[in-house]
């Protein structure tokens, strides 16, 4: 089931009961705590830059933090890299990127598509007000080139789709290939994002 809607989506959802209430509370205090030494990251570079993995960057504005014992133990949870596994269809999963993203009223992430590496990555909400993300799972396959090529100048591409990202519950997509996006936050109150990302090293 899981490996059908990864093929014919481009997602997969994660069991609530996957992840522990009381590990959500650790890495949601951990968020907490990490706050005030998170860096600013904003990136004003105009326009889509190709990188040689097949990702794609471009500007963005946030705080980040990679995180602390309780977001490893997450990552590193065996459920959620067998998930990860049978979702993507390798045999073993390991978890090489992962932190939190501090977004404050008007933050934003253009279009851009994640680190070649990333497999898959499972991405939810700290708190409860982040609202959904843009997505074009209908370009998953494009190249870099021609995704470059269709989506410059349109840093919020206005015939995307929403990806709802749960509070407390875990969507894995395709983000390495599938362009994606935050438009700026409208909520008046800071947000928090928690990203895991996934490989196969045995390859």
């Amino acid at each position: 089931m899981l490996r059908q809607q990864w093929l014919a989506q481009g997602r997969v959802d994660v069991p609530p009961d996957v992840v522990d209430s009381a590990l959500w509370e650790e890495v949601a205090e951990e968020a907490a705590r990490y706050e005030q030494v998170a860096v600013v990251r904003h990136n004003r570079r105009p326009g889509l830059l190709a990188m040689r993995d097949g990702s794609i960057t471009s500007p963005q504005r946030c705080r980040v933090h990679p995180g602390g014992p309780a977001v490893n133990a997450l990552a590193r949870s065996k459920s959620l890299a067998d998930i990860a596994a049978q979702a993507t269809g390798h045999r073993t999963m390991t978890a090489i990127r992962m932190g939190l993203k501090y977004y404050a009223p008007g933050d934003y992430m253009h279009v851009h598509r994640d680190d070649g590496k990333c497999e898959i990555t499972f991405s939810c909400g700290l708190t409860p007000n982040l609202g959904p993300m843009g997505w074009l799972p209908n370009l998953r396959w494009l190249t870099t080139d021609q995704a470059v090529g269709r989506l410059a100048g349109t840093p919020f591409p206005e015939d995307g789709e929403p990806f709802p990202i749960g509070y407390r519950s875990l969507a894995g997509f395709d983000g390495s290939r599938t362009p994606h996006w935050r438009t700026p936050l409208a909520s008046q109150t800071r947000e928090v994002l928690l990203t895991i990302c996934f490989t196969d090293l045995t390859v």
